[in-house]
């Protein structure tokens, strides 16, 4: 991990410990961001998507996992307030030139975003998962992975039933899901 992004992660960190918020990040896990960090790393993905970026967090780890294989990330946020934090951190990182946020709702922002996608990162409502997937499925590059947050932790929310439900349908698919933090559902596209 290059040193610069790592310490405007542990910058976020820490303030995430504090009251000096105007709205909450809901950021993943430091495990659980280090683990897709990995994944990206290892799968050599280049055309990287984060569906709901909040503060930059779990960004700053695709993102620098993007740039090590030459590629991108593309980032969604609908939060005015996120956005601007997220910028600062991309751009404190150096990562602001393989980052470009999109502002706006992403169940409209994804429509017009083409991919290929080699990487998907959804973590937004959970209620919009099932679309979220209908969206970028068919832009998906075989090989690729959508990765899809909270699995485990909001497990009765019903987005989350008929995300499972739909990514377990799909014919031309692997899922699995990894018990690591709120757990997060690895769909493999073949």
């Amino acid at each position: 991990m290059d040193k610069q992004v790592w310490s405007v992660i542990q910058a976020v960190e820490q303030l995430d410990k504090t009251n000096d918020l105007k709205e909450p990040l809901y950021r993943i896990s430091s495990d659980n961001a280090l683990f897709l960090h990995m994944l990206v790393r290892m799968s050599g993905a280049k055309n990287i998507l984060e569906i709901g970026s909040s503060g930059g967090y779990s960004g700053l780890f695709l993102a620098e996992a993007a740039r090590a294989n030459g590629g991108t990330l593309t980032t969604c946020e609908v939060s005015p307030y996120k956005i601007q934090l997220a910028n600062t951190f991309y751009d404190r990182a150096g990562l602001a030139d393989v980052v470009t946020l999109v502002e706006g709702d992403a169940r409209e922002t994804v429509k017009r975003l083409e991919g290929p996608w080699d990487f998907v990162f959804i973590d937004a409502w959970k209620d919009d998962y099932p679309q979220y997937l209908e969206l970028v499925w068919p832009h998906v590059k075989s090989g690729g992975v959508v990765a899809a947050d909270d699995i485990i932790s909001q497990a009765r929310d019903v987005g989350i039933k008929e995300y499972l439900q739909q990514v377990r349908a799909l014919e031309d698919a692997y899922t699995v899901t990894v018990p690591i933090d709120d757990g997060v559902e690895l769909t493999y596209k073949q």
